[in-house]
């Protein structure tokens, strides 16, 4: 079956001559003036193979329609070529600007004129079944890539919960509430969230606040190392035990850097960051590497509220746990050490939230 070219001319003369150049090949759509050629396009879409134009005409000019089609997008859907007086025409590079392919200048000769359509109809042919291709690789490639987000997503909350397992194992170790790395985990969240609202330049953002939440979970793995008489002690530390105890917090960065080739990167360096500054203070006062001020990485800071505030409303061998107000009191005025101005007021903003999840989450499931 032939294809299907449209001829664009007011010049009689010329349509007949291009007519006859191109009709044994292909069947031509002859019309006289722009406002045909656009009414023939929009009720034959998709049947044209290529436009052939002419350029100067009266009262629209081929130049104008040129202008016309890349506007709506059309001149992208076929071979668009223009006839001209001669090379030099100065319309020729806007033409060529807005997507005309070729053009054909006097005087005209048969072969030549087929040959221009032949080619650039063949040519827009080829790069169509490529982008066809193309456009069926890269759906391929979207699912493909849906897919591994699938599987990334399910990797890592089967990371979730073996950092829960890991977490939760220390309270076993150290006969402590089993929920507590769970509460510190909806704590952070709960904390997090409202650092977002009201302070957006402090940079998290949901995807940030996913990955510390649930890397607040091996928080305490370091305590592992930590020797059961420390651990399991009912009453006041030695200054050398206290020490030893401090320990906890790089004891656990060394663990998490023996394993961190093993599970996502970005886990990975969250939990590290938690591990070692969870007990810093924003005065410099805390521990191991007395931090001060933002130096202290945003994901320990919200842990070290979370854990805080954890450890006072519940029990532990040296002591009972405080009521939540008294919790909310000893945190707000500095009793527990000196923290971020705003996490301060993320973490009264929060209140409300962290009472709930003690009076749903609290210390019901002790191991004493």
């Amino acid at each position: 079956m032939k294809g299907q070219v449209l001829i664009i001319n007011d010049d009689k003369v010329e349509m007949a001559a291009l007519n006859l150049a191109i009709s044994e090949d292909y069947r031509c759509i002859l019309a006289m003036s722009v406002n045909d050629g656009v009414r023939f396009l929009a009720s034959n879409e998709g049947e044209f193979d290529a436009v052939v134009v002419k350029l100067e005409m009266k009262p629209i000019s081929g130049l104008r329609f040129v202008q016309i089609m890349s506007e709506n997008n059309k001149i992208s859907t076929m071979p668009f070529i223009v006839t001209v007086d001669s090379d030099d025409d100065l319309d020729l590079d806007e033409c060529f600007d807005l997507g005309v392919v070729d053009y054909i200048a006097k005087p005209f000769s048969n072969a030549r004129i087929l040959r221009c359509i032949s080619r650039n109809i063949s040519t827009f042919n080829k790069f169509k079944i490529l982008g066809e291709r193309i456009e069926q690789n890269n759906e391929a490639l979207q699912e493909k890539f849906e897919e591994l987000k699938r599987k990334n997503e399910e990797l890592k909350d089967n990371q979730t919960a073996v950092l829960e397992a890991l977490g939760t194992v220390v309270e076993y170790r150290n006969l402590e509430d089993i929920n507590h790395v769970r509460r510190v985990k909806e704590f952070t969240e709960i904390l997090g969230r409202h650092m977002m609202e009201s302070f957006p330049e402090c940079g998290l953002t949901p995807e940030k606040l996913k990955v510390y939440a649930r890397a607040s979970m091996l928080h305490d793995i370091g305590k592992i190392c930590i020797p059961d008489s420390i651990m399991l002690k009912p009453g006041r530390m030695t200054d050398e035990e206290f020490e030893l105890m401090k320990s906890h917090t790089t004891k656990g960065v060394e663990l998490m850097a023996s394993i961190k080739d093993t599970w996502d990167q970005e886990y990975a360096a969250a939990a590290e960051e938690i591990c070692r500054w969870h007990h810093e203070r924003f005065d410099g006062r805390g521990y191991p590497d007395k931090l001060v001020g933002d130096a202290i990485p945003i994901s320990a800071q919200l842990v070290a509220i979370a854990d805080t505030y954890d450890a006072l409303v519940s029990d532990r061998v040296y002591k009972k746990a405080y009521t939540k107000s008294e919790a909310y009191k000893m945190m707000t005025q500095g009793e527990c050490g000196i923290f971020s101005p705003q996490i301060m007021e993320a973490f009264r903003q929060s209140r409300a939230e962290f009472e709930t999840v003690v009076d749903e989450k609290g210390s019901t499931e002790s191991l004493k």
